[in-house]
């Protein structure tokens, strides 16, 4: 479906009114916009509903963290890691905790489309491309 830019600036202002101070999402004003919508079915009303729920979904992959460590974390560091990432993307975020062999050692941190890498794979596989490079 073609979405017009009056729709998508239309779905961004609904949208704000669903966004907190801290950048999450209020899903009660959320659904209360959709069913207001869906009700009154004002013109173009798919379209500011299909961007209305894009958008959506983009701001809750802003609030994302994916933490990946070789072994589990303990609480502690945990919460460490918590307190370290409110303090730098603010309050409301939604973690999984994965735990991946394979990355060795460090931790891959992923904060919406930031990337922080200090696992010893991807050191590894560093020193390994550029040697690549070198032989070359």
């Amino acid at each position: 479906m073609k979405i017009s830019k009056d729709d998508r600036k239309a779905a961004r202002r609904l949208l704000k009114l669903c966004i907190r101070q801290d950048g999450s999402i209020n899903e009660q004003n959320l659904q209360l916009i959709a069913h207001s919508l869906t009700s009154q079915k004002p013109r173009h009303y798919l379209a500011i509903l299909s961007a209305l729920c894009q958008l959506a979904r983009l701001q809750y992959a802003k609030r994302q963290v994916t933490v990946k460590s070789a072994i589990p974390l303990t609480l502690t560091e945990q919460d460490e890691i918590m307190l370290n990432l409110a303090a730098q993307y603010g309050e409301g975020l939604h973690y999984e905790w994965i735990v991946q062999p394979s990355l060795i050692a460090g931790i891959h941190l992923q904060v919406g489309d930031n990337v922080l890498d200090g696992t010893l794979k991807s050191r590894i596989d560093q020193l390994m491309q550029s040697t690549e490079s070198l032989s070359l």
